[in-house]
C-alpha cells in the first residue's frame, strides 16, 4: 500500500470514527501529519512562551524558575501522555472538554468546557500581549496596550483563513521562531556568568534594583505558570477533525510536539539564565530573555532577535486563536448554550470549512483584554484554568482505565498509571500556591456554570449539551461511544 492509499484509509477511518461519536464532517480534512505538528508546536510557541510567559516565570521565581520550569515540565510530559490516550480514543474539535464529558460526566464536562473557555478568552490575549511588550522595546513611545489590541485583530483575520494556510503560514515562521529560541540559547550557553550557587540558592527581584533569596514557596507557586509556558500540546486534539491519517496519529501527535516543546524551551532557558552577566538587571529587566542575548553580542544582536520574537509572537497568537476558535465552535455544536446562539456559534464557512463566527468571538474578547489587561495578571490567572483543566485530564485517565476498559486505545500510554498519579500530584500541589484570588476567581466561574447546567441546561437533555456517548450525570463511565444528536 503506498502512503497516499494508507492517507486515505486513516482518513476514511477518522470520518468513521467522527461519524460513531454522532458528528458529520463540517470541518475540512487538509492538513497533513507535518502540519499538524506544525501548528501544535507554533500553539506551544516555546519562543513566543519564553518571552512572554517566561517572563513571568522570572518575576515570580528569579533564578528559581529553572527548577519551576524542570519540575514544571516533568508534569507536563506526563499530562501528555494521558492527552495523547484519551485524544485517540476521542479525537473531536472540543478535544479536553469532550474527553471529560465522556469519561467523567456531563456535569464535570460542563464545567470542563466552560474552564476551556475561560481559556479561549484569556490565553490569546495572554501571549498576544507580548506583541506590544516587544515593540514597546523596540521604542518606549508606543503603546504597548494599543499595538497588542490592533496586532490581535490583525491575528484574527490571519485566523479566519482556511485551516491549511494556516498550517503552512505557522511552519515558516515557526522555522523562524526555533532559529530565534536558539540564538537566545547559544547566547547564554557560550557567555555562562552565574555559578551553580542560583539553583542552590535562588534569588529573586527585590525592590528597586535589588535581589533576595527565594524560597521553595515561590517555585512551586511558578509551577502553574511555567505549565502555562509549555501548555499548547492538547491543539493536536483540538485540530483532529481536520487532520488526515488516523486515530493513533493523533495521539502520537500530541506527545511528540510535547517532548519537541519541551526541549526547544527549556534547554535555552536554562542558557539564559546562566548567561546572564548582571544578574540584578536581569531579573528586574521587562525582556529579561533577550537582555541576555543583548549582554552576549550587543544591540544589533537584540534588535534583530527582538524583531524574530515579534514574528514568534504572532504565530502563537495565530495558532492559539485558531485552536479556541475550534473550542468554542464546538461548545455550539454540542448546544451548550441557548438558542439561537449555539447554532450561530458552530456554524462554518463553507469554502474555507473555517468556523468564523467562533473565531470572531475569540479574536472580539483577546482585543480587548490586549486593550486593557497587564501581562502578569492575564498570565498568572490562565495559568490556574490551565492545571485545573490538566487535574480533570489525569483523572479521566485513570477512570477510563478502568470504567472503559473494552474501549480501543489506538495510542496508548506507557508505564499506567504513573503518567495520571504523577500528573494529579503536580496538579495539587500547584494548586495548593496559587493567589487565593485567582482560585477564588476560578471558583465562582465554575460554581456558575454548575448552577446554568443545573437549572438550565440539565432540565433540557435532548435540546442542549448533547455531547454523544457521554456519562449521565447519575450513571456510571458509559461503555459505549453510540451516537447521539449530530450537529
Amino acid at each position: 500500500m503506498t502512503s497516499a492509499e494508507q492517507v486515505m484509509v486513516g482518513e476514511s477511518q477518522s470520518q468513521q470514527t467522527l461519524e460513531s461519536l454522532g458528528y458529520r464532517q463540517q470541518l475540512k480534512r487538509t492538513v497533513n501529519s507535518l502540519g499538524h505538528i506544525a501548528l501544535i508546536l507554533s500553539d506551544i510557541t516555546p519562543t513566543a512562551s519564553l518571552l512572554v510567559v517566561g517572563t513571568a516565570v522570572i518575576a515570580v521565581a528569579g533564578t528559581g524558575s529553572v527548577w519551576s520550569y524542570l519540575i514544571g515540565c516533568f508534569i507536563a510530559i506526563n499530562v501528555a501522555f494521558c492527552m495523547g490516550e484519551l485524544g485517540s480514543m476521542f479525537p473531536v474539535a472540543g478535544g479536553l472538554f469532550s474527553i471529560v464529558t465522556r469519561v467523567l460526566g456531563k456535569a464535570t464536562g460542563f464545567v470542563a468546557m466552560v474552564d476551556y473557555i475561560g481559556q479561549a478568552i484569556f490565553l490569546p490575549a495572554s501571549v498576544a500581549i507580548g506583541i506590544g511588550t516587544y515593540v514597546h522595546a523596540l521604542d518606549p513611545s508606543i503603546s504597548t496596550r494599543l499595538i497588542s489590541g490592533f496586532g490581535m485583530i490583525a491575528v484574527t483575520l490571519v485566523a479566519l483563513l482556511q485551516i491549511k494556510v494556516n498550517a503552512w503560514f505557522t511552519g515558516i515562521c515557526l522555522a523562524i521562531e526555533l532559529i530565534v529560541v536558539g540564538a537566545l540559547g547559544v547566547a547564554g550557553f557560550t557567555h555562562l556568568h552565574q555559578p551553580l550557587s542560583v539553583l542552590t540558592h535562588p534569588v529573586g527581584p527585590a525592590g528597586t534594583s535589588g535581589v533576595s533569596a527565594i524560597g521553595v514557596a515561590a517555585i512551586v507557586t511558578a509551577l502553574a505558570t511555567a505549565l502555562f509556558s509549555v501548555n499548547g500540546y492538547d491543539s493536536g486534539i483540538n485540530f483532529a477533525e481536520e487532520v488526515l491519517g488516523s486515530r493513533a496519529q493523533v495521539g502520537r501527535a500530541v506527545v511528540t510536539a510535547a517532548a519537541l516543546g519541551i526541549i526547544f524551551e527549556l534547554v535555552p532557558f536554562i542558557g539564559i539564565v546562566f548567561g546572564a552577566h548582571n544578574l540584578p538587571a536581569f531579573l528586574h529587566s521587562a525582556t529579561p530573555v533577550t537582555y541576555v542575548g543583548g549582554e552576549a553580542f550587543g544591540s544589533t544582536f537584540i534588535t534583530i532577535v527582538t524583531y524574530g520574537a515579534l514574528i514568534a509572537i504572532f504565530n502563537a497568537s495565530v495558532a492559539i486563536t485558531l485552536q479556541f476558535s475550534r473550542i468554542v465552535w464546538a461548545s455550539g455544536r454540542d448546544f451548550a448554550w441557548p438558542e439561537p446562539v449555539s447554532s450561530w456559534i458552530a456554524k462554518v464557512e463553507h469554502r474555507r470549512g473555517a468556523p468564523w463566527v467562533a473565531t470572531l468571538i475569540v479574536g472580539a474578547l483577546a482585543t480587548v483584554l490586549c486593550f486593557q489587561s497587564t501581562l502578569i495578571t492575564v498570565v498568572t490567572f490562565t495559568a490556574v484554568l490551565i492545571v485545573v483543566l490538566y487535574g480533570l485530564i489525569a483523572v479521566s485517565a485513570l477512570v477510563s482505565r478502568v470504567r472503559q476498559r473494552h474501549l480501543d486505545r489506538p495510542s496508548r500510554m506507557p508505564l499506567w498509571p504513573v503518567p495520571p498519579v504523577i500528573a494529579l500530584a503536580g496538579v495539587v500541589v500547584v494548586l495548593t500556591k496559587q493567589k487565593g484570588s485567582d482560585l477564588w476567581l476560578c471558583a465562582g466561574i465554575f460554581a456558575a456554570a454548575l448552577l446554568y447546567y443545573f437549572l438550565f441546561v440539565r432540565p433540557r437533555p435532548g435540546r442542549y449539551w448533547t455531547v454523544s456517548g457521554a456519562v449521565p450525570d447519575a450513571e456510571p463511565a458509559a461503555t459505549s461511544g453510540a451516537p447521539g444528536r449530530s450537529a
